[in-house]
């Protein structure tokens, strides 16, 4: 365990700030508000404190991760590395967690695998290396099945020992988990009702079963109402993006709505998503992989053939079958270029569960009628699978991506070198006007970049436009974000300006320039991806 723990960590802390490459600006919204909370006590529009939801991008996104940064950012500051950090450290808990969970319900060998498995999984991998909300998803689906374990609830192979007092504390945090990601808050209530449902017989024989599972259920419901209410009376608020990006249109009747999520549902077992193309979108995630690796279906297979019997008298067989035909339940009432691989990450670690209960349960049976050479054969065929597929997804996610221009540009890193080129030389008079073609909210990467006060932020000019559904920042202080037909009369009003101020222009390569660049950065292709003016006489430089 001390093993798959520490490699692990160092998966998903090596060169973490590196890759992936450049900022997201789904990453640089939390790390700015996060930073503007630590700073000011209230997020980039000025609320305080927000608990169920902040407005960002447009939309408005649950809070938990935000307030995970704070430590992190007290510690560290406001950068790349600390952005990601939390996810990267609650990757590795989920991986230690699942042992504990797999070992509890089944057996050590189980838990063992399931956290194998999970520890090299290149989805987990990706979301553990990333500062979105939804990288820690895996972590707040597991936490509530764990903490009925831990309520003595009887989920596992153990004898159930149920604790009032635990349970009303497990009930607490299960709900606390639902004020995360979005795809949480539809998997978990699923999930909690179903292991109460399925797992009926076993409590129900138990007076201390019955109370500590009632007491359970009330404070997870005492937890979840206020969420739930929010959701019922601010609709328009905090579910803005899912009112967005539903899967039918308003005009649909019923019978059409469910059969589009039904659809949606059923598409989250077809062996193309699982095994073969994953999400599409290629900025978010290494193109040319499955949600899950190909080695794990026989695994999978195995796992069902030795679950099913084991239905109707083990509850913990019950409990992971339901995780597992829930796992969907994140993603069936969105739309998506594809299907969505972080909102199904609220189902990934059951479907590990499964391929680890079938690796476990595999070797003892064949280790029981003696069966050594053949164990020893498969072993070694899928041992060979599995180095075989993380040795290609790594080069691919190491080298190969980070040279991709659809991730080179989604990800900012020209932006985000042509700011580190430019800050040293800035004087505090100075403006800066940047070109927000082919970029994305880039307002916030230089806020990042540039570790901005929020104090600053709040008592300088800015400028906040809504375009259709997202927000744009046409300037904050001294820096602009300007399309070129939006830059002439700007630029004759900050000609005005003092005589000591100069104006930076940082614009794309075909954009009208501003006499000769004093400097340029160039993308992964050779091609010069971001070019730097500066009016006035200056020297050439490259970066």
């Amino acid at each position: 365990m001390a093993a798959i723990v520490a490699i692990a960590a160092l998966l998903r802390l090596i060169a973490l700030n590196a890759l992936p490459p450049g900022l997201n600006q789904d990453e640089a919204v939390n790390a700015w508000n996060a930073w503007c909370l630590l700073k000011t006590g209230a997020d980039q529009t000025g609320t305080r404190w927000p608990l169920f939801a902040y407005r960002a991008l447009g939309e408005y996104r649950s809070t938990l991760f935000l307030y995970t940064l704070l430590p992190f950012q007290a510690l560290g500051g406001l950068n790349i590395w600390t952005a990601r950090l939390p996810a990267a450290l609650a990757g590795v808990l989920t991986v230690a967690l699942a042992a504990w969970v797999g070992r509890r319900m089944f057996d050590p060998a189980t838990g063992l695998a399931a956290a194998a498995l999970l520890a090299i999984n290149p989805t987990h991998l990706q979301m553990s290396r990333w500062g979105h909300e939804a990288s820690v998803t895996p972590l707040l689906c597991l936490l509530p099945p764990a903490a009925m374990l831990w309520a003595g609830l009887p989920l596992g192979n153990m004898p159930a020992q149920p604790k009032a007092g635990r349970a009303i504390l497990a009930g607490l945090l299960s709900a606390a988990c639902c004020y995360g990601y979005p795809a949480v808050r539809l998997f978990v209530p699923a999930l909690v009702l179903a292991v109460l449902v399925v797992t009926v017989p076993a409590w129900w024989r138990l007076q201390r079963g019955r109370t500590a599972s009632g007491v359970f259920a009330l404070a997870f419901a005492a937890g979840l109402f206020p969420l739930a209410y929010k959701h019922v009376t601010e609709p328009e608020v905090i579910g803005r993006r899912g009112q967005m990006t539903w899967v039918w249109s308003p005009s649909d009747p019923l019978a059409v709505r469910a059969r589009n999520v039904i659809n949606r549902y059923v598409r989250h077992f077809h062996p193309d998503f699982l095994f073969k193309s994953g999400d599409a979108d290629e900025v978010a995630w290494a193109a040319g992989f499955g949600f899950l690796p190909a080695y794990l279906l026989p695994a999978q297979l195995a796992g069902l053939a030795i679950l099913i019997p084991q239905l109707r008298g083990r509850p913990a067989a019950r409990v992971l079958a339901a995780a597992v035909v829930l796992y969907p339940a994140g993603d069936c009432l969105n739309w998506h270029i594809s299907l969505h691989g972080l909102r199904s990450s609220a189902g990934l670690v059951p479907l590990l569960l499964l391929a680890g209960f079938g690796v476990a349960q595999t070797a003892s049976w064949l280790r029981r009628r003696g069966l050594h050479t053949t164990l020893l054969t498969l072993g070694t065929a899928f041992g060979i699978c599995v180095a075989a597929s993380t040795w290609r997804f790594t080069w691919n996610y190491a080298v190969e991506r980070p040279r991709q221009l659809a991730v080179y540009h989604g990800n900012h890193v020209d932006l985000l070198e042509a700011i580190r080129w430019l800050r040293p030389q800035l004087d505090p008079a100075d403006r800066v006007i940047c070109t927000p073609l082919g970029m994305n909210q880039p307002y916030l990467i230089v806020l990042v970049a540039l570790e901005y006060d929020p104090h600053r932020w709040f008592a300088e000019p800015r400028e906040l436009r809504t375009d259709g559904s997202w927000d744009r920042c046409l300037r904050f202080g001294n820096f602009y974000f300007l399309h070129e037909w939006e830059r002439p009369a700007v630029l004759r009003e900050l000609r005005q300006s003092p005589a000591n101020a100069r104006i930076w222009l940082i614009l794309r390569p075909g954009e009208t320039p501003a006499g000769e660049p004093v400097g340029q950065v160039v993308g992964p292709d050779g091609h010069a991806a971001l070019l730097i003016y500066r009016l006035g006489p200056a020297s050439a430089t490259r970066l």
